[in-house]
């Protein structure tokens, strides 16, 4: 039996925007909008354990099969105000294979977040996960 060494490298690179409904325009004695009261979405347990669900839904028995070696792959993903993933999407990809089982894991993932807050109210989120394969 041929033996797999494989190595996965979730970087910990993550973008966040927040979206919601529009406000009106602040009085002239506020501030003009800036990201100073906004609070990042997390995952419970941190990165670390967003990582570890992912891994355990990626089959890295689908791309060793067709020997493929490495391929990076780029994920979006919205954090809702309820703290549950949507949108799930591809931003770029070097292998159709490994995108495929890459947004599968990722869709997978059902553990609720903590949502991001602007000025302690809940928002939508918008995430950015890349991923590198490694096979040897």
């Amino acid at each position: 039996m041929k033996k797999y060494l494989f190595l996965m490298i979730l970087l910990c690179a993550v973008s966040v925007s927040a979206q919601n409904t529009p406000t009106p325009a602040p009085a002239p004695s506020q501030p003009a909008d800036t990201l100073t009261n906004f609070v990042n979405p997390e995952f419970p347990g941190g990165h670390r354990a967003f990582v570890q669900q992912i891994l355990k839904n990626f089959r890295t028995s689908v791309p060793a099969k067709q020997n493929i070696k490495t391929a990076k792959v780029i994920a979006t993903f919205m954090v809702e105000p309820d703290g549950s993933m949507s949108q799930i999407a591809i931003e770029s990809s070097e292998n159709e294979l490994v995108k495929n089982e890459f947004l599968r894991a990722l869709k997978k993932v059902t553990t609720q977040w903590t949502p991001a807050e602007k000025d302690g109210v809940k928002v939508r989120a918008r995430m950015r996960q890349p991923l590198v394969f490694v096979l040897e």
